[in-house]
C-alpha cells in the first residue's frame, strides 16, 4: 500500500514493435522483459497487485502462470503504434475492476532499474503528500534542447529560437523520463487521462540505470554493457 491505499502495478506489453520485433519477450539472463517487470514489483512489499495488459496471446499466457493476468486481452485498436499507453491503462482498470487506490505504471523496456530504485521512488512520493503524481528521470546532458535543431524549408533553425553558440555548461540542467516508473492516483486516471498532473514530482536515476529499449542500438548498448564484465546486480546496486 502507498498513502494508506492499495497500489496496482500495471504492466503495458503490446504484441507489436517496429524498432525491436518481439522486444517484450526479449530475455535478460533467461528471464524475458515481461517476467522481470513482473517480479520487480513482486518482490516490493508496497505493492498489493500486478497486471499485464496486453494484446498478444503468448504474454498474456505468461501473465497468467505468473497471476499477472487480467480477465482480457487488451482491444486490438489500444494496440496500434499510435495507441495511447493511458488509454490501455483506462481499460485494464476497467477491465480488473480497481476501484480505487494508486496506480504504478512499470514498462518493461527498462530492465536495469532496480529493487532500491523502485522502493526509493515509492518513498519519494510517501514523502511529499502535496504531491498528485512522481516519475521517474535521467538527466540530459547530450544534446541539450537548446543545441536541437530543425528544419524550416530548406534552412536549419535553432528549435527553440534562442542562441545555440552558448557555452554548454552555462545551460541549465535538463531531465527526460526514462520510461521506468510512473505513479499517480486512479482519480486522476480517471478525470484528467495522465500520469503527468500539474503537482508531478520526479525521482532521479542514474544513466547506467536509465537504459530504455527502443530500437536496436539500445540492444547493443545493454548488451555491451553486460558484457564488459559489469555484473548485473552491479549495474543495479543490488
Amino acid at each position: 500500500m502507498i498513502r494508506g491505499n492499495y497500489l496496482t502495478a500495471i504492466i503495458p506489453a503490446r504484441r507489436g514493435s517496429k524498432g525491436i520485433p518481439g522486444k517484450n519477450l526479449y530475455r535478460i539472463q533467461g528471464e524475458t522483459l515481461v517476467e522481470r517487470a513482473i517480479r520487480l514489483a513482486r518482490r516490493s512489499q508496497q505493492v498489493d497487485r500486478v497486471l499485464v495488459t496486453t494484446d498478444d496471446p503468448e504474454i498474456h499466457e505468461l501473465a497468467q502462470n505468473q497471476n499477472a493476468a487480467p480477465p482480457s486481452l487488451r482491444p486490438a485498436e489500444l494496440a496500434t503504434d499510435t495507441a495511447r499507453t493511458i488509454d490501455a491503462v483506462r481499460h485494464v482498470i476497467i477491465d480488473a475492476g480497481i476501484q480505487s487506490g494508486y496506480i504504478l505504471l512499470l514498462q518493461v523496456t527498462t530492465p536495469l532499474r532496480s529493487d532500491e530504485d523502485l522502493e526509493n521512488f515509492l518513498n519519494e512520493f510517501e514523502s511529499e503528500p502535496e504531491a498528485e503524481a512522481i516519475v521517474s528521470v535521467v538527466q540530459h546532458d547530450s544534446p541539450h534542447p537548446e543545441k536541437i535543431m530543425k528544419m524550416e524549408g530548406k534552412y536549419i533553425t535553432t528549435y527553440t529560437g534562442n542562441n545555440p553558440s552558448v557555452p554548454r555548461q552555462t545551460l541549465p540542467k535538463v531531465f527526460a523520463l526514462n520510461g521506468a516508473f510512473y505513479l499517480t492516483s486512479l482519480e486522476i486516471i480517471k478525470s484528467q487521462g495522465t500520469f503527468l498532473p500539474r503537482k508531478t514530482i520526479a525521482y532521479t536515476m542514474p544513466p547506467e540505470r536509465s537504459i530504455n529499449l527502443d530500437g536496436p542500438l539500445d540492444i547493443l548498448l545493454l548488451e555491451a554493457l553486460l558484457a564488459k564484465g559489469n555484473k548485473l546486480q552491479d549495474l543495479q546496486g543490488n
